[in-house]
């Protein structure tokens, strides 16, 4: 009876340890290190044990004619996790054609309502501009501008701002477009930016993701700039975002660099990243 309990100790925690489902093909050369006949119904009725129990949950296979395999949270668990952590992963913003067919063929047939809970729940919300978009934050009434929208209030600006005495931004008139009182809003935006300090220390901690190269793409850093604005109940500010980290690249703390295949980037992508005076998309920073 012991060695029944430690073996589904044993299969218990390599399903909790796994960072995806696990057939159970997998689990046998885990616990038992063999594929013998008698082993594996052995083991397979612990599994059923544990699924019977609810401390395990079965997953569809992830391809034809592989079999079922198991996991230590539900299926559509499982997946609204790791459609949050790629929403969040692309900036907080993307489309959702993108979300869909990122996805294995497996997954899209929890991905409906998994969505619709995530986004009942206040998870993620819905843009509906020209596209569906699926975001990591609630959008703001301007989020709702066409871009062609947006390219005309730029002219408007462009027009307006050479008989004005202080020129007024694009993010200004998409502020006071949002409703608050501007003035209110500003106030509190420029005390949100973080120290170089905290800047370096998001720097360090994203490094070990880019696998020994030394940039981090911008939209990593927007996104934990926009993580670390909301839990100080501060409105994050593209505009402001960007200033700094082009008063840092003048100061010489911190360089860009160009995407070689922009064709590849997201709409959102290319709005978090840079621009050069020659048009390159600045998409990678470093601190020098």
């Amino acid at each position: 009876m012991s060695n029944d309990n430690d073996q589904k100790d044993r299969i218990l925690r390599l399903i909790q340890e796994s960072g995806s489902p696990i057939s159970v093909k997998k689990m046998s050369e885990h616990v038992l290190g063999s594929l013998s006949k008698k082993e594996l119904e052995v083991l397979q009725n612990e599994i059923l044990g544990l699924k019977a129990s609810g401390q395990i949950f079965e997953y569809p296979p992830e391809r034809t004619g592989r079999g079922v395999r198991f996991g230590s949270v539900p299926p559509m668990d499982w997946l609204s996790n790791k459609i949050v952590t790629m929403v969040r992963g692309a900036g907080g913003r993307l489309t959702l054609r993108q979300v869909r067919e990122s996805l294995r063929k497996w997954e899209t047939g929890y991905f409906d309502e998994a969505l619709g809970k995530l986004v009942k729940d206040g998870s993620l919300f819905y843009l509906t501009v020209r596209f569906k978009y699926v975001l990591s934050s609630p959008p703001d009434p301007s989020d709702y501008l066409l871009p062609r929208q947006v390219t005309a209030l730029r002219e408007i600006l462009e027009r307006i701002n050479q008989h004005r005495k202080n020129a007024l931004t694009i993010e200004e008139l998409r502020t006071f477009l949002n409703g608050p009182n501007l003035t209110e809003v500003l106030r509190v935006e420029e005390s949100g930016q973080p120290s170089e300090d905290l800047l370096l220390e998001w720097y360090h901690e994203d490094l070990p993701r880019r696998g020994g190269l030394s940039s981090i793409p911008i939209p990593w850093t927007w996104s934990r700039y926009e993580s670390w604005c909301l839990s100080s109940k501060i409105k994050p500010n593209l505009v402001q975002f960007q200033d700094m980290m082009w008063s840092l690249c003048r100061a010489g703390k911190i360089e860009f660099i160009p995407h070689s295949m922009t064709q590849e980037l997201s709409e959102r992508e290319l709005e978090l990243s840079l621009r050069s005076k020659h048009g390159e998309v600045l998409y990678y920073w470093r601190w020098r």
